[in-house]
């Protein structure tokens, strides 16, 4: 059990980064993410000060060097390995649930962590994505109306249940993991094989769609797309909700990755994907034109053309 005397010492450390970064969340993620550097700082009667402004430094730097690798060499090789891999699990029509990349692998290997992957085996390539898994739930109902139903989601960290408004308290025992994206495909047989063309473009854009959100997470993105007040039960058939700062980043890599794939204008890709995911969204064609008519701005001022 730990000591009040550490609690107290980490909590401090927390109070300051938090005051640094604007966001009680975004500490709270960092502190189990640091959490052995705070706990030797604590050891060695090192100034909490001191740690809270390494640890933000830290941050701020990662923030560079990513934009600058990303900018660089993109992420598309570590994205096709992650599809892959799904699909595979697709086509074995083995129904359950998979972490990924554990259960592709059949080893220990319980997160993809591409630059110790590339350090391995002795190239330089580095794409700066923060170590992540993926828990993948994969199963069958023939009585959907769709060919598939699909829809994934950053898992995030765990609050703390007993968490309030007046102080930052810390649950000790969360395990300090990196983070996951939750996946969940289920296909309708009647319509296998068919629906795999339209299912491993959307395997695609989820994958590059989630990895954004990694990246946002771990503030590895600019303040203007980051949202430090989330909520993941927020209305999918609202408009709004595709038009949100964090969300509109994302939504284009993921398209954009479609119409590299399909050699399509990303026009038309925007206009394929909501008539493929009416299920989801439940948008009016009016609401639906909105959005397309939004996002295709937002296309522009990010990638200079249409």
């Amino acid at each position: 059990m730990l000591s009040q005397e550490f609690q107290d010492y980490f909590d401090g450390v927390l109070n300051m980064v938090s005051s640094s970064v604007g966001s009680k969340n975004y500490a709270r993620n960092l502190g189990k993410k640091n959490y052995f550097r705070i706990k030797t700082g604590f050891y060695e009667d090192e100034n909490p000060k001191n740690v809270a402004k390494e640890i933000v430094f830290s941050v701020k730097e990662s923030i560079n060097e990513s934009k600058i690798l990303n900018e660089a060499k993109g992420i598309s090789e570590p994205i096709r390995k992650v599809v892959r891999q799904i699909i595979d699990i697709v086509k074995s029509k083995n129904y359950g649930s998979y972490s990924l990349p554990e259960d592709a692998l059949g080893s220990n290997v319980t997160e993809y962590d591409f630059d110790a992957e590339s350090e391995k085996f002795g190239l330089s390539r580095s794409y700066g994505i923060p170590p992540f898994s993926v828990s993948l739930t994969y199963s069958a109902d023939m009585n959907i109306d769709e060919p598939y139903m699909i829809n994934a989601a950053v898992m995030g960290f765990v609050e703390d249940d007993d968490d309030d408004d007046d102080g930052m308290e810390y649950d000790m025992e969360v395990d300090i993991d990196d983070d996951e994206i939750g996946m969940v495909i289920i296909i309708n047989p009647k319509n296998y094989p068919q629906l795999m063309y339209d299912l491993i473009a959307d395997v695609n854009d989820l994958v590059a769609h989630e990895l954004e959100h990694i990246f946002q997470v771990n503030r590895l993105r600019p303040d203007d797309e980051i949202d430090d007040n989330y909520d993941s039960n927020e209305d999918l058939s609202s408009p709004e909700y595709y038009m949100q700062k964090h969300e509109v980043p994302a939504e284009l890599k993921g398209l954009k990755r479609i119409a590299k794939l399909r050699n399509q204008s990303i026009e038309q890709v925007m206009r394929e994907w909501f008539k493929r995911h009416k299920y989801a969204h439940q948008m009016e064609d009016d609401d639906v034109e909105k959005v397309i008519k939004y996002l295709l701005s937002k296309y522009e001022e990010r990638y200079g053309t249409i």
